[in-house]
């Protein structure tokens, strides 16, 4: 299998299992960040850039699923591109639109997948913007 298909299955997996925090499910996604994860978040109405390690994005995780649990929110992706850049890893990028009720959110993803050590690709670094609230 070709590096761009492997990584656009598992982050199509991912997308999937964002649409399971209405579950209160966050535990097989967490298994698809690295150890040596390193992620930021910009989300404008806070004016600040936050950092996330691994330990800080899975218990995030787990703490979003909890939130929403119960709530019909929806996750819609577009313009998925991968980039590879060796054999064991690739830049990856995408648009979401987060939606719950009457409000929405647009952000934009770019993220570094690499390929582990035991064979399962894992994300290793991201950086999402997110835009107003709609």
């Amino acid at each position: 299998m070709c590096i761009e298909s492997e990584v656009a299955n598992q982050i199509y997996r991912m997308m999937q299992l964002h649409e399971n925090f209405s579950m209160g499910s966050y535990e097989e996604m967490n298994t698809m960040y690295s150890d040596d994860f390193q992620g930021m978040l910009y989300i404008p109405h806070m004016g600040e850039v936050e950092h996330y390690n691994a330990e800080q994005i899975r218990a995030g995780n787990k703490e979003a699923a909890e939130f929403y649990k119960g709530k019909n929110i929806k996750f819609i992706y577009s313009g998925l591109a991968i980039v590879p850049q060796t054999e064991i890893q690739a830049a990856v990028s995408y648009e979401v639109i987060f939606k719950q009720e009457d409000k929405m959110m647009k952000g934009l993803s770019l993220e570094v997948r690499r390929k582990e050590l035991d064979g399962k690709w894992r994300m290793v670094r991201w950086y999402e913007e997110k835009g107003k609230l709609l």
